[in-house]
């Protein structure tokens, strides 16, 4: 798995993206529900710990209660985040190997990265931006059939940005917030307030992706039909 080009000899066949769009996509929708529901439990969390700050009773069976729904929470989005993680990078690596199908040349990235950035340290900060950035730019249907490299210079939407930045945001809110040192009704608070933040972003992240994968789909099967339309000479 290495950066680079790859070989002219390896087959170059687009395959429609549309079943793995839908699968990606409907596991993002799970995603973001999940995460609505969590950020509802969130704030039933926040006020519970406000009313003990005001020096409220509360009794114990109702702070086991508000424990067991958020631990019952973070399972919940843990498995949602594996199966969202698992269609879109099915979708994520077709749509990355239809490249070469699709004209362009000199792909900047071997096509293990499409799947491999996102599990190594501190590159998954950029690289799979920079892949999705590609995905964009090589399947623009306007594009000559064959693009060569041009394509490299080709710009990209605002919404690539949004996206990536409510994505690392919602994983770093989490992070600062973890309660390694709390000890107070306060700092609870704050961490509660993290945990409602990084929800929050997730939920953003999720319909933006859900636009992102609809959209680069529908420009690599728009290039595809129309360079299909050029080889039999329709034009």
């Amino acid at each position: 798995m290495s950066a680079g080009a790859t070989t002219a000899s390896e087959p170059k066949t687009f395959e429609p993206l549309a079943g793995r769009a839908t699968l990606a996509q409907a596991a993002l929708v799970l995603a973001l529900l999940v995460d609505l529901v969590a950020i509802g439990s969130d704030l039933l969390e926040w006020r519970l710990l406000g009313r003990l700050e005001a020096g409220e009773l509360v009794p114990d069976s109702e702070l086991l209660a508000n424990d067991d729904r958020q631990v019952a929470m973070g399972l919940l989005q843990l498995v949602a985040l594996v199966v969202t993680a698992v269609f879109f990078l099915l979708w994520f690596h077709r749509a990355y190997v239809n490249l070469e199908s699709l004209g362009a040349r000199n792909l900047r990235f071997g096509k293990g990265w499409a799947v491999g950035a996102w599990f190594v340290p501190v590159l998954n900060l950029w690289r799979p931006k920079q892949i999705a950035n590609d995905l964009w730019r090589a399947s623009d249907p306007d594009a000559p059939a064959d693009q060569g490299e041009t394509w490299h210079g080709g710009g990209v939407p605002a919404l690539l940005a949004f996206w990536w930045a409510a994505f690392l945001l919602a994983g770093w809110t989490v992070v600062a917030g973890s309660p390694f040192d709390a000890e107070t009704v306060a700092d609870l608070k704050r961490t509660t307030l993290s945990y409602l933040a990084s929800d929050s972003l997730d939920a953003v992240a999720a319909v933006l992706a859900v636009v992102v994968v609809r959209w680069t789909s529908a420009r690599q099967e728009l290039r595809a039909e129309r360079l299909a339309r050029e080889r039999i000479g329709l034009g």
